[in-house]
């Protein structure tokens, strides 16, 4: 046995358990507003935190210390002041920056609350629903990808398909599959004032708040939205852009929910599809992308799928090969993989 190797590899776990205990703290003051708090205040002290905040001066001493020993905060040791510098503000605290990452930091006390019915599930092979993930999960989805729809959806992604475009600009119609709490709609309806969109999501309080936020934005009144099934939405095409972001790998009936798309958009039109920028094989996927991607299939994506009966089972990791094969089962002629930078997401343009 190479003790070495055994060493580095009990190192790493060390590392890997410390970063999973950093997350709960992040998620702490993401949650409690100690973040923004400290960002507002600029430099503070532990006392000047807690008045300002109303939460107990030794809860916030210590959570102030711990990130700091975690390089998460600056500490300034002649003034016994804590603060967040600009570039980790736009990671963990600026909504409309386009590097906005904290609400990720939700999935980790959301994904570790459904380990019992999870463990199960791996017994029986079931699944777990996804409503027993809770707000966390919808709040991680929904505020994680809005910073790409918000900067890069009408500004990047739309220009790649010049025709849609142009529809869209004179006054199109978008069909929105799987729109969570209805960001991507919003930033569509938003860019392309004489477009009008119908946003589908199975679950009922994601489409609650995306009503909600469509209110807020402006748009409602160029956004219906729908809380069904996709392949059962009363809809009536035909639609210029059929869309479907992250969500056909966590369909359990993926082929029905393509073939409802297809039928959906004009023969002229197009649907668009981003799902993960993963490979087809494992050897392909052992990078950290690659890793994240896994993760999250085996903690979230893959068991709520496996609730329903002959699930699909796809797992986050659908790579290119799998959802071609998805699409020509589906009746689609045509895959084309779009050229978008993503570092997380590919797209792909199915001709019907």
């Amino acid at each position: 046995m190479n003790q070495q190797k055994t060493d580095a590899f009990a190192e790493r776990l060390f590392n890997d358990v410390n970063s999973a205990l950093s997350c709960l703290n992040l998620y702490l003051g993401y949650r409690l507003g100690l973040l923004a708090a400290v960002h507002t205040a600029g430099p503070v002290t532990p006392t000047d935190l807690a008045e300002q905040t109303g939460y107990n001066e030794r809860y916030v001493h210590e959570w102030l210390y711990c990130l700091a020993a975690g390089g998460y905060l600056d500490y300034d040791s002649t003034t016994g002041r804590f603060s967040l510098p600009p570039e980790y503000a736009a990671v963990l605290v600026e909504r409309g920056s386009p590097s906005y990452f904290a609400p990720f930091m939700c999935f980790v006390p959301s994904l570790a609350g459904v380990l019992d019915p999870l463990m199960e599930a791996f017994r029986t092979g079931g699944g777990v629903p996804y409503e027993a993930y809770g707000s966390d999960t919808r709040e991680a989805v929904a505020e994680g990808n809005r910073p790409m729809f918000v900067h890069d959806y009408v500004d990047k992604w739309i220009p790649a398909m010049p025709d849609i475009q142009a529809r869209l600009e004179e006054g199109g119609q978008v069909v929105d599959i799987g729109c969570g709490r209805g960001w991507s709609s919003i930033s569509l309806a938003g860019g392309f004032p004489n477009t009008r969109v119908d946003a589908v999501d199975i679950d009922a309080a994601s489409i609650a708040e995306a009503r909600l936020h469509a209110a807020q934005a402006g748009v409602a009144d160029r956004i219906t939205f729908h809380s069904v099934a996709a392949e059962e939405a009363p809809l009536h095409g035909p639609y210029d852009l059929v869309t479907a972001f992250e969500c056909i790998h966590d369909m359990p009936y993926p082929v029905q929910v393509l073939r409802r798309m297809r039928e959906l958009a004009a023969p002229n039109g197009a649907v668009l599809i981003a799902d993960e920028a993963v490979g087809d094989s494992l050897e392909e996927n052992q990078n950290a992308i690659g890793h994240f991607m896994y993760n999250f299939s085996v903690l979230h994506c893959l068991p709520q799928a496996m609730v329903f009966p002959n699930a699909a089972g796809t797992g986050t990791v659908m790579g290119p090969v799998t959802l071609r094969n998805y699409a020509q089962e589906a009746g689609f002629s045509r895959v084309d993989v779009l050229p978008i930078e993503n570092p997380f997401w590919r797209f792909y343009r199915l001709t019907p």
